[in-house]
């Protein structure tokens, strides 16, 4: 009889053990950012481990990326669908990874965004929840920005002033002259700044040759390293003309033809009225000392 009870409960117990041990346990994390920390106006790419997987009764699996604000994917991949033929009993394999691009604006702000997504095996129904999951994505713009502007102009020799205007340092600062339509550099095409924190400034100058019009505009490319050890490049360009200094000497030359013009005229001039004066003086003089002598 104890025999017969024991059996029957071990029947009614089986569907529970079954049960439990068809249920789905997914876990998600998120394994790797690249790159660490984020950078505004850039992507950023992250991967997903979904691990649970070898378990027969999740049939697969469904992983969405929920993206808002300062985050977004450039293609309509968001939804990822891992077929149940993938895992098989002979599969060691219990993880799924799910990678995603992320284009972060560029106006984001430094410091952590959320990012969301959802999780869910195969064998759940569309209308069923998911597993939802909210992980930190640290952003910082490490990035800096430079003005510049012409400082002098001496024949074909052009200096050019440089300043760190971003918040943040500039190290192994390089300036180049990129080969373009109208100007090459003569002999060295490239400088050595060094590092330049922000707010400071530096004065680099070069040989051109001008091959276009004079209304071009010098290109030049500014190489720096961020502070999270990345290497950059900011491309400007200044209008230069290498003969403002022939035709501020020229028109020197002019004014100065012009003064000596209206001097010599002037002096001229003046040697006139003195002649003309004395010729004066001297007639009325002899006229007085004529006049005096008939009286005696």
């Amino acid at each position: 009889m104890k025999k017969n009870v024991f059996f029957i409960f071990l029947i009614l117990l089986m569907p529970i053990i079954v049960s439990a041990q068809e249920t789905c346990n997914l876990q998600v994390t998120l394994l790797n950012q690249d790159p660490y920390p984020a950078i505004p106006d850039s992507y950023v790419k992250l991967v997903f481990q979904v691990s649970g997987l070898s378990d027969p009764s999740c049939k697969g699996a469904r992983f969405e990326i929920l993206p808002s604000y300062p985050f977004s994917l450039d293609t309509g991949d968001a939804l990822r669908t891992l077929d149940d033929t993938t895992w098989t009993s002979s599969n060691f394999k219990s993880d799924w990874m799910v990678p995603y691009k992320l284009r972060v604006d560029a106006d984001a702000l430094d410091g952590e965004t959320e990012i969301e997504v959802r999780a869910s095996p195969g064998s759940w129904g569309i209308t069923q929840n998911f597993i939802r999951k909210v992980f930190p994505i640290t952003i910082q713009d490490a990035r800096t920005d430079f003005d510049a502007v012409v400082q002098d102009v001496s024949g074909s020799s052009v200096s050019i002033a440089l300043a760190n205007t971003g918040k943040y340092a500039a190290n192994s600062v390089v300036v180049r002259i990129p080969e373009q339509e109208g100007f090459s550099a003569v002999g060295t095409d490239g400088q050595m700044v060094g590092n330049l924190a922000s707010g400071d400034y530096t004065v680099v100058s070069f040989e051109l040759k001008e091959k276009g019009s004079s209304d071009s505009k010098l290109l030049f490319d500014i190489y720096y390293t961020d502070s999270l050890g990345k290497r950059r490049i900011v491309t400007k360009e200044l209008p230069i003309d290498l003969n403002s200094n022939s035709i501020i000497s020229s028109l020197d030359s002019s004014m100065l033809t012009q003064k000596n013009q209206g001097f010599f005229s002037s002096l001229a001039s003046n040697w006139v009225f003195w002649i003309v004066a004395i010729a004066v003086l001297g007639l009325t003089g002899w006229y007085y000392w004529k006049k005096r002598n008939k009286r005696r």
